[in-house]
C-alpha cells in the first residue's frame, strides 16, 4: 500500500500572538489578548492555584494582570525567556504577582481588610475544583502540562474544522478519540469503526494515517503562533512533550 500524502491545508500562521502583542496595530493587539485570553487563561490560573492563592484572589490577579498586558507593558522586558509565549507569559505574571501582593498588603493593612470570598465560583474554578493532581506535582510542572493540553486541544479543532470543510466531519467524530489516545487503532473493534464513519476498513486506516498527519502540522502550527523565532518550535515541541510524559 502506497503512502498516504502528507501535505496538508491547514492555514499558516502568519503572525504569532508575541508579535501581534508587541508590534501590532492596537486592534491586532486586542484581537490577541482576546485569543490569549481564550486559550491560555486556564494553564495560568492552575498555576496560581497551584502556588496557593485563593479562588478569589486568582481570578483577581489574573484579570490586573490581563489588563496590563492589554497595555502593552509585560513582555518588553522579557527578552531571558527566548521569545516562547509559555515562558514570557510565567516570567510576566511571576513579576506581576510580586507587585499585586505589595499593593494588596499595604491596602490589608491600611484598611483592615480580610482576604474575601468570591461570590461565585469563576468557571475556571469549577474546572479546577475536577483536577487531580498528584501531591509531588509543582505549580510549574502543572502550568506545563496544562499548556500542552490546550495545544493539543487547540490543535485538534483546527483538524476538526478542516474536515468539516472537506465534508468529512462524520470521519473526524469517529476518529478523533484515536487521535487523543495516541493515534493507534491496536486494541479497537476497527471494522466497527468503519462501519460507523460509512467507509471501508482499508480507506479508516489510510484515512487514520492522513488524519494522523494533519494532526501534526495542526499542533506544528499551534506552537509556531506562541514561539516569536520558528527556529524554536521544534525545542519548544520537545520540552512540552516531556510535560506530559
Amino acid at each position: 500500500m502506497s503512502s498516504p500524502p502528507t501535505e496538508s491545508h491547514l492555514p499558516a500562521t502568519q503572525w504569532t500572538l508575541i508579535a501581534r502583542l508587541r508590534r501590532g496595530t492596537p486592534r491586532d493587539a486586542q484581537l490577541a489578548l482576546d485569543e490569549l485570553i481564550t486559550q491560555y487563561r486556564y494553564p495560568l490560573y492552575c498555576y496560581l492555584r497551584r502556588r496557593g492563592y485563593s479562588h478569589h484572589d486568582a481570578d483577581d490577579i489574573l484579570q490586573d494582570f490581563l489588563m496590563k498586558l492589554l497595555r502593552n507593558e509585560s513582555f518588553n522586558s522579557a527578552d531571558s525567556t527566548k521569545g516562547r509565549l509559555r515562558s514570557m507569559l510565567q516570567v510576566s505574571l511571576d513579576r506581576f504577582v510580586i507587585s499585586w501582593e505589595s499593593l494588596h498588603q499595604h491596602r490589608r493593612r491600611e484598611f483592615g481588610l480580610e482576604p474575601g470570598a468570591s461570590a461565585s465560583e469563576s468557571e475556571a474554578e469549577k474546572l479546577y475544583q475536577h483536577e487531580r493532581f498528584q501531591s509531588h506535582e509543582t505549580p510549574d510542572q502543572i502550568y506545563g502540562r496544562k499548556w500542552t493540553l490546550t495545544l493539543l486541544g487547540a490543535a485538534l479543532n483546527r483538524v476538526g474544522e478542516l474536515y468539516k470543510k472537506r465534508g468529512k466531519e462524520r470521519l473526524f467524530q469517529v476518529l478523533r478519540p484515536i487521535l487523543m489516545d495516541g493515534g493507534s487503532l491496536r486494541g479497537e473493534d476497527g471494522p466497527r469503526m468503519a462501519e460507523e464513519a460509512g467507509v471501508s476498513y482499508g480507506n479508516l486506516r489510510t484515512s487514520l494515517m492522513r488524519m494522523l498527519a494533519d494532526y501534526q502540522e495542526a499542533l506544528h502550527q499551534e506552537i509556531l503562533h506562541t514561539v516569536e523565532d520558528p527556529a524554536e518550535a521544534k525545542e519548544e515541541l520537545a520540552e512540552l512533550r516531556k510535560s506530559v510524559s
